[in-house]
């Protein structure tokens, strides 16, 4: 994907804002705070490493492939009634699995570890088509990176017992991380360290909806730009 930007921002003071609006270059700002400004300028020159051609084969590619798994694999050897699509991206997709459940206990861990990676293995409908075409998609050779991903190819991302989704990349997953069990959120665009959100913010974003009514968050994100010696740091 080509990700290249091709515009600046800088940090100017109210005087600074005023004269930037005489520039060509001038695009839009935003206020800060009382005497500083975020100005964003159309860049004199611009870089791009991917050529255009790479970049729109790339996405179409990866569009066709994701449907070409659904429709001409899951459809055909998979029982659709147990499978729900719950979140998706360019290259990745996400599905709650209708499969038996364990519930842990001190006496079951080995056993509850083994049934989150259970797979497609109890909605399999047509099990021949399946051990004839899974290898064309999934990896057959345990531990090695490059059968991974090898062109074309699908991995398992996370396998978990639990997520929640409230929009296109943003989710909580119970998965494992570093060989250990964990609630795992993914929220684009937002420092989830800094703003304190949990799984149980997510949960209860649900419940509230419900109920038709709005969970706010004041989020606070920072970014610290630096060029040569003078370093500013950009809070939003």
């Amino acid at each position: 994907m080509n990700t290249q930007k091709y515009n600046k921002t800088k940090l100017f003071t109210k005087e600074k804002t005023i004269e930037a609006h005489t520039k060509q270059s001038w695009m839009n700002d935003c206020k800060l705070a009382d005497n500083l400004y975020a100005v964003q300028f159309y860049a004199k020159n611009c870089k791009c490493n991917t050529c255009l051609q790479v970049a729109y084969f790339t996405l179409d590619n990866a569009k066709y492939w994701y449907l070409n798994f659904i429709y001409n694999f899951m459809y055909k050897c998979l029982d659709m009634n147990k499978l729900h699509f719950v979140d998706g991206d360019t290259e990745s997709a996400y599905w709650a699995i209708g499969g038996p459940s364990f519930t842990k206990t001190d006496t079951n861990q080995q056993e509850y570890e083994d049934n989150l990676h259970q797979g497609f293995k109890y909605v399999i409908k047509d099990q021949q088509f399946y051990d004839a075409n899974a290898k064309f998609f999934f990896p057959t050779i345990e531990g090695d990176k490059q059968d991974e991903k090898k062109l074309l190819g699908l991995s398992f991302e996370n396998e978990g017992d639990e997520i929640f989704v409230l929009a296109s990349k943003n989710h909580c997953i119970h998965t494992f991380k570093r060989n250990q069990l964990t609630d795992v959120i993914k929220l684009e665009g937002v420092n989830l360290k800094s703003n304190n959100i949990n799984k149980q913010d997510v949960i209860d974003n649900i419940l509230l909806q419900k109920q038709h009514k709005e969970l706010i968050f004041d989020q606070v994100n920072s970014q610290t730009n630096c060029k040569k010696d003078n370093c500013q740091r950009l809070i939003v």
